[in-house]
């Protein structure tokens, strides 16, 4: 009887050995994938930003480094940032800045406005064929925008508005966009109609449902609209060129992207250094990936919220 106990007892630690291995084994290989998997996300986030990194490193050079003159570097053999960053804010860029943010706020304020009021009325709205006017809608989303640009250019062209700031923010006050309606719609269609119902019952009328009911509960998409609609405007420079070009009297009115490739690009570059130009590109884009890094989550939240809600 001792000698099978003491068989068993070793036959059970010989098992609980082989089992805390093979425990071992499979997490060891567990570590071992998972630490694959991050460097090789590391590999790829470095490949994605070395653009950014160069155009960064790149703008606080001196004037000779930067044209290449000292031999090509990746790092900066002295750093020269408040001179370059500083160089950047002339008259001409605080022009263009100011410019940009007049479009980017006004566009900001009226399209998630104007989407959430059509989405709105598309979800709630009693009329004839509302159907088929949301599929009209929609059906914009497929034509190109070089199809309906020479139209409206030659619409604003005979109201006199060409040259201003006003075709870059005008259009966004007639529905904000048919991709926007669309989310607006879907979400307003996740909103219990009871909550309207019982609203119209204490005497309220529907633009009071919209403003006091609806509306604030359309936070996760209207942030959506915003964070989307300040991107789009901010790199906007088709409909910028178009619109307001280069003449003597629109220059005034020159957006950033606009204002800077006339600026560099046009009008030549032989009295502005390389660095300078980098330190531009920085300036420019670093609002973007600020504000994308910031609201990362919204942006998904905003897209899986509308698509999982019917």
């Amino acid at each position: 009887m001792e000698k099978a106990s003491i068989f068993k007892r070793i036959r059970k630690a010989l098992t609980n050995c082989r089992l805390y291995l093979t425990a071992n084994r499979a997490r060891g290989l567990k570590l071992v994938k998972k630490g694959l998997t991050y460097c090789l996300l590391c590999l790829l986030a470095l490949f994605f930003l070395f653009p950014f990194l160069f155009m960064f490193f790149k703008s606080v050079m001196g004037d000779l480094e930067s044209y290449g003159s000292m031999g090509v570097h990746f790092f900066p053999q002295e750093w020269h940032f408040l001179k370059n960053y500083g160089a950047v804010f002339d008259v001409e860029f605080l022009r263009y800045f100011r410019n940009t943010l007049i479009v980017v706020v006004c566009n900001m304020v009226i399209i998630p406005l104007a989407a959430c009021l059509c989405g709105y009325g598309f979800a709630r709205g009693k009329f004839k064929s509302k159907g088929f006017w949301f599929t009209v809608a929609l059906s914009t989303i497929m034509l190109p925008g070089a199809v309906t640009q020479v139209p409206v250019y030659v619409m604003f062209r005979r109201f006199g508005l060409t040259g201003t700031l006003a075709p870059l923010i005008v259009p966004g006050i007639f529905g904000g966009g048919a991709l926007n309606i669309f989310l607006a719609r879907q979400f307003v269609r996740s909103i219990p109609k009871e909550m309207d119902e019982a609203a119209t019952i204490d005497g309220a009328g529907k633009f009071t449902i919209f403003w006091r009911i609806v509306f604030p509960l359309l936070k996760p998409i209207v942030i959506y609209i915003v964070i989307n609609t300040f991107m789009s405007n901010w790199r906007d420079f088709d409909s910028a060129l178009v619109y307001i070009g280069n003449t003597f009297s629109s220059k005034k009115w020159q957006t950033l992207a606009l204002g800077i490739y006339y600026k560099f690009l046009i009008r030549g570059t032989t009295d502005i250094y390389p660095n300078v130009q980098m330190a531009t590109g920085v300036i420019t884009v670093l609002p973007i990936a600020v504000l994308f890094l910031v609201f990362q989550r919204q942006l998904i939240e905003g897209v899986v919220m509308t698509g999982l809600k019917d």
